[in-house]
């Protein structure tokens, strides 16, 4: 509403129950127009910037818990294969050896994106409130204009 926009109509998408669509109209008329298109300019800009910082927070550690997990795979892979196809005492033991640090290593896969997504969260939130305040600034001067 601040940058000069009415919501007209909702209606649901067909086939989903998450979707929504919004149509919106704004007054041909408008004063300041041009001032209120350079502010809605700005406004989307800092839109996408939280919607990334919000996808940069919820997957943030994502990779490194991939990682740990493929490695932890192909170790425990690695033991298993040692197991089955190489004879001998030695190989069945040091293939239960390495099956057992390849499992360790992947159920260290879970706790480590938590911890990774924490730290990394932390450092994010700051920069997503400044986007916040920068977004609330935009539509408190659009406001002003009308």
């Amino acid at each position: 509403e601040n940058l000069g926009w009415e919501m007209t109509n909702t209606s649901s998408v067909e086939g989903s129950i998450f979707y929504v669509n919004l149509s919106f109209k704004r007054d041909r008329k408008i004063a300041n127009k041009t001032e209120l298109l350079k502010l809605q300019e700005k406004a989307d800009s800092v839109i996408a910037s939280i919607e990334a910082l919000q996808n940069k927070q919820k997957n943030s550690g994502l990779a490194e818990a991939v990682t740990t997990g493929t490695i932890g795979t192909l170790t425990f892979g690695g033991g298993m294969s040692m197991c089955l196809t190489l004879s001998g005492v030695g190989f069945i033991i040091g293939g239960i050896a390495l099956g057992v640090v390849g499992a360790g290593i992947c159920t260290l896969a879970y706790p480590l994106f938590k911890k990774l997504n924490k730290k990394k969260s932390s450092n994010i939130q700051p920069i997503l409130e400044s986007e916040f305040d920068k977004l609330a600034d935009i539509c408190e001067q659009a406001a002003n204009l009308r």
